[in-house]
């Protein structure tokens, strides 16, 4: 979407919520599907579904940019108002599909960190900087077979996607991160339960995962003062 010219100035569009298919088609090159821009909606106004029902190919991976956009637009917020959280991890019981997710993931990150010329672009990277992280966005893989990078821990107030099989986020929740030391395992779990929306991608096929997640959630809430 191009700057509006008034007054001989060039003005900015304010980033909202009407903007996300700008910023969908400036990353991806083609427009988002309607239950995308509604999911945007929901989600600056009511927080997340604990369910989300869709077919294979309508796109489900698009949830990674749903999530960057809605924590741009509420950057300025205190944390306890946001109704998206600093981290997204996209958890999925298969290593091609993690893959796949990150190809998609590292293509929003590059886009913010070269916007262009792209209003909207330059305005949620800006807007991201702003909760104190190194760059805009950063992208980790967790999963087995490969390098894992653990840069994402280094700080807590970096916006960042995670990509990872069940056992990596699962083993990292229980304080039993593998290939961490043990000084490094409440990092970890603390950083993943506190201000982290963890997607459960085709939860019928990680079951025991899903029953873990939800206990973790309710033992979080007999909290007197949650964090």
């Amino acid at each position: 979407m191009p700057a509006v010219e008034e007054g001989g100035q060039i003005m900015t569009p304010v980033l909202k919520p009407e903007l996300f298919p700008a910023f969908f088609e400036a990353c991806h090159g083609y427009p988002p599907f309607p239950w995308q821009v509604r999911l945007v909606h929901r989600v600056l106004e009511e927080g997340w579904p604990s369910c989300l029902t869709l077919p294979t190919a309508s796109g489900k991976t698009s949830i990674l940019d749903v999530g960057v956009f809605a924590l741009a637009l509420q950057a300025a917020l205190p944390p306890e108002k946001r109704t998206m959280p600093r981290r997204i991890a996209l958890v999925v019981d298969r290593r091609v599909v993690v893959d796949d997710a990150a190809t998609r993931a590292r293509c929003i990150r590059s886009r913010l960190l070269v916007p262009g010329n792209s209003p909207v672009l330059t305005q949620m990277a800006e807007a991201l900087r702003s909760l104190g992280g190194e760059t805009p966005l950063e992208v980790s893989v967790l999963r087995g077979g490969i390098y894992r990078d653990e840069r994402w821990a280094r700080t807590p107030t970096q916006p960042t996607i995670l990509l990872s099989t069940v056992d990596q986020i699962g083993s990292r929740l229980c304080h039993r991160g593998y290939g961490l030391s043990s000084s490094a395992w409440p990092i970890h779990a603390g950083m993943l339960s506190h201000d982290t929306l963890v997607v459960l991608d085709e939860a019928h096929c990680s079951r025991p995962f899903l029953e873990t997640l939800s206990a973790f959630e309710k033992f979080m809430n007999q909290a007197e003062h949650p964090i």
